[in-house]
């Protein structure tokens, strides 16, 4: 553990310091994925034996943080037999409800907070691992790099999913647009009152739903508009938030949505570090319903600044130079039901992952909540599968249905993107 205590001597960042904070017993803030493996499952004690032989190229889940600590503490040695562990689920049991329970589980306070799960039993030729860290240690891209790590090993960090790849020419960015993109975030912290609903107060009760899609849905759509398919999957987004708060209010004007928007800001070289490499800026969408076409349009006018690796290297200057204190202020200001947005995030996983090989089949993310705000969505992209979780919080009636209506949307512009393409020009 030297040479891996050497290379983990660096300071926390700000986030890392906000998040470890954050959090309660009833939502812990735990992230990870579900790992669905083809083939006969292994022994708990062959999956100990592996990801000992990987923790070399996992600092991650070498560390944990106290409270407030400015510096990593390394664990002299990781005791992988209380952080993988193995779960039966009886064949009658319903693993997306067995992996709903385990979610919620606490992880470790002093010693690395991570946990994975071997799952078998609910089929003779399957399995799945179920990976789990508190948010303080790892963002939706480092775990990402610790998937790779262990289940795609010949992956160069040159090329790893983790990173966001426009730094590559090391962009310059000016005090200007560092001003501006601080200014716009703090243009959207005024009051929107998106969430203040008549009858609709926050619970501590978050449930977990997921969504799956056909790649090839955000694709056909993306293709047929000229734009990503991150735009595709927030512009439904915002539509099915649309449609759930006309039905909340009635006739009522529609203010606008509010989105807080994961991006990633972690350069090549610090792929498999630990802790946060994620700015959070705000985009502001439109509220009133929209046909499809103007829905997308907007959402791609909105988005246009996050993919400049410019405004990215301002935002990682940004993210670099504030403060833990004002990012814990911006969170409590965030956590009201007249300021509070929807948190949304995406991630790529551009490479196959398999363990002795047993290909992985499908990949469900988890994602988790902060303070007052009743709508996370993590989608991971993966292969020919898209897949979303939505946690949603309880005391906002017809959230927890927002996921099916999101899948929805998605079919429902993929067959007007094709009537489109089919309509000679």
């Amino acid at each position: 553990m030297s040479a891996l205590r050497s290379t983990l001597d660096l300071p926390t960042t700000a986030m890392d310091r906000t998040l470890r904070g954050l959090g309660s017993p009833e939502i812990p803030l735990n992230i990870g994925a579900v790992l669905h493996f083809d083939g006969q499952p292994p022994h708990l004690g062959d999956i100990q034996d592996y990801i000992a032989t990987r923790l070399a190229a996992l600092p991650a889940l070498a560390v944990w943080m106290t409270r407030g600590a400015r510096h990593w503490t390394v664990a002299d040695e990781v005791d992988l037999t209380s952080h993988v562990v193995e779960h039966v689920v009886p064949a009658q049991d319903n693993l997306e409800q067995v992996v709903v329970e385990l979610a919620k589980t606490p992880l470790p306070e002093s010693a690395p907070h991570w946990r994975m799960w071997l799952l078998r039993g609910y089929a003779p030729d399957r399995y799945a691992l179920l990976y789990l860290v508190h948010h303080c240690v790892q963002d939706g891209a480092g775990m990402l790099r610790t998937l790779e790590s262990l289940f795609a090993p010949g992956v160069p960090e040159s090329e790893s999913s983790a990173a966001y790849h426009g730094f590559a020419q090391y962009p310059r960015t000016s005090a200007r647009t560092r001003v501006q993109c601080a200014a716009t975030d703090l243009q959207s912290l005024r009051s929107l009152g998106a969430w203040d609903l008549p009858e609709c107060r926050p619970a501590h009760e978050v449930g977990f739903a997921w969504s799956r899609v056909p790649t090839s849905t955000l694709t056909s759509v993306a293709r047929a508009f000229g734009c990503t398919r991150n735009d595709v999957y927030v512009a439904a987004l915002a539509h099915a938030l649309t449609r759930w708060q006309s039905e909340i209010r009635g006739s009522a004007d529609l203010p606008d949505i509010p989105l807080l928007v994961a991006a990633n800001v972690r350069r090549p070289d610090e792929v498999a570090l630990a802790g946060n490499r994620t700015a959070i800026p705000y985009l502001r969408l439109p509220g009133a319903p929209l046909p499809f076409d103007q829905r997308l349009t907007s959402t791609i006018r909105a988005t246009a600044p996050l993919k400049s690796p410019t405004v990215r290297a301002a935002l990682r200057r940004n993210f670099d130079s504030t403060p833990a204190w004002l990012m814990r202020t911006t969170f409590s200001a965030i956590s009201t039901p007249r300021r509070t947005p929807a948190a949304v995030s995406n991630v790529v996983l551009r490479h196959p992952l398999a363990l002795h090989g047993d290909p992985v089949t499908a990949i469900d993310p988890i994602t988790t909540t902060l303070g007052g705000i009743p709508l996370s969505v993590l989608l991971l992209v993966n292969g020919d599968s898209a897949t979303a979780c939505f946690r949603t919080n309880a005391g906002y009636s017809g959230l927890d249905q927002i996921h099916r209506t999101w899948e929805q949307t998605l079919l429902s512009w993929q067959s007007n993107a094709a009537t489109a393409e089919s309509i000679p020009g």
